[in-house]
């Protein structure tokens, strides 16, 4: 009998070990949340010039260059896309981005250039009418 008893104490005891690990996991994952939550804000607030301090510097650097190879590799995949996209003239054809001219009708295949301006933070390039760097949201 009381080898039982010994037993179903030895398992009241790890169930509640286990009760308590799964709140100390818990609270761990809630605390690295917020402590993400808080580098985000954080972030922000030197990018925006609202946080100025030299030692953010090196994290903040390699965080932009890691912003624009996200960004530029978007912009690629965004031109990959365009050039699948079929080009239709104006009768109806349809073209390819090679086209100078409508093999149908004759008229002239104009595709419309994008005007683009340099970011002075990270030299990417935005369309000329765009007010905040599209990478790293700097006021063009």
């Amino acid at each position: 009998m009381q080898n039982i008893s010994n037993k179903f104490s030895r398992n009241k005891i790890e169930n509640e070990k286990n009760d308590i690990y799964m709140e100390i996991e818990n609270a761990q994952i809630k605390k690295a949340n917020l402590l993400l939550d808080m580098g985000i804000m954080t972030y922000e607030k030197i990018r925006n010039e609202i946080i100025i301090d030299d030692s953010f510097d090196n994290i903040c650097n390699e965080i932009l260059e890691i912003d624009k190879l996200i960004y530029n590799n978007n912009l690629r995949i965004k031109k990959l896309e365009e050039k699948s996209k079929d080009l239709v003239c104006e009768c109806g054809s349809v073209l390819n981005s090679e086209n100078k001219f409508c093999g149908s009708c004759g008229k002239k295949v104009e595709i419309e250039e994008n005007y683009l301006i340099e970011c002075i933070r990270c030299n990417s390039l935005n369309e000329e009418d765009s007010v905040y760097c599209a990478c790293c949201g700097i006021k063009l």
